[in-house]
């Protein structure tokens, strides 16, 4: 099974989840995506990895699991930390 150095939860209809996985494919970043919305076992794995399931409110998505830490939305600098 392949591995990546991140794992993003996101949905389409969520404008700062577009965002990032244009900057990840920009940067050629070594990430795997999720559409929370369609893929049930996805949903599952965020909910269980965050504790709860409010996972869809807009000022959360989206989730990137980077190793043991975990992002909430879009930040261009924290998400530079873990493309190094």
């Amino acid at each position: 099974m392949a591995t990546y150095k991140l794992k993003v939860f996101c949905t389409p209809f969520c404008p700062k989840c577009n965002e990032l996985l244009a900057y990840l494919s920009k940067r050629k970043a070594d990430y795997v995506s999720f559409d929370i919305d369609k893929d049930d076992q996805a949903r599952k794995e965020i909910i269980k990895i965050v504790g709860n399931d409010d996972i869809e409110s807009l000022d959360k998505l989206p989730i990137v699991v980077a190793g043991d830490k975990i992002l909430y939305g879009f930040d261009k600098n924290e998400i530079d930390k873990y493309l190094r």
